[in-house]
């Protein structure tokens, strides 16, 4: 489909079924949970273990073909989401010890965070392996496919590059990438717009996102809607 043809009242009827999913299959598994989160494909996201935490207004996008999973490795570990972060598609969170993501952090598509090695060079039959924890201050960003190895702290505002594999901490306010993931370049600290903003504004964010959607779908019919998917292409 090249566009979506959905009526505003379909989008809204979605939504209110994703969200009667969450609150009854996602959230009962969750040790802590902040009001606002939002599923896109709730049926593709995994959460495995105890100590699983979330916070306000939490954003998980999955897919059939690129599941999100949070996972706490036989009860040992722990995993803490703070307010306004935001986790894409394919995305995985794997904990023995503890694995902190800060407020308003923006996990790209198949990024990886683990505070494991899973098996010792020699002894490989083992797990999980040597363990540190892992943390990602407020506001960083990982880019597609970012690694993120144990022991690491990626300090705030600090943005990954894709593809990076981080086996050792990063500081604030730098742009970082390569295998091992290093600082190239500053960023300027201050002045940008982060998630935090989007969910601070002067109207309410579910208010905003309504608007948002409600014009974007303006003038879609029912049955253009049912057409588009028996002539997706005539429906131009």
């Amino acid at each position: 489909m090249r566009r979506d043809y959905r009526p505003f009242w379909v989008h809204q009827l979605q939504g209110k079924c994703q969200s009667a999913y969450v609150k009854h299959f996602i959230q009962p598994q969750l040790d802590g949970c902040g009001a606002g989160l939002e599923v896109i494909g709730p049926r593709h996201f995994k959460v495995s273990g105890p100590s699983i935490y979330l916070g306000q207004d939490v954003h998980v996008m999955a897919l059939p073909e690129a599941p999100v999973r949070l996972s706490v490795f036989e009860g040992m570990g722990r995993i803490e989401v703070a307010d306004y972060t935001l986790i894409n598609p394919g995305a995985r969170v794997t904990s023995v010890e503890r694995i902190a993501i800060g407020e308003g952090c923006m996990l790209a598509m198949h990024t990886s965070i683990n505070d494991a090695d899973w098996h010792d060079v020699q002894h490989r039959i083992f797990a999980p392996g040597a363990t540190a924890p892992v943390v990602l201050e407020q506001n960083v960003w990982l880019g597609e496919g970012v690694r993120v190895l144990k022991g690491v702290t990626i300090g705030e505002n600090t943005v990954v590059g894709a593809g990076s594999v981080v086996s050792r901490s990063l500081p604030a306010n730098v742009i970082a990438a390569g295998n091992p993931a290093r600082a190239i370049k500053p960023l300027s600290e201050g002045g940008g717009t982060t998630r935090s903003d989007l969910f601070n504004m002067d109207i309410p964010y579910a208010q905003f996102a309504d608007d948002f959607m409600r014009e974007r779908l303006r003038g879609n019919g029912f049955f253009s809607w049912l057409g588009s998917f028996l002539f997706p292409r005539g429906f131009d």
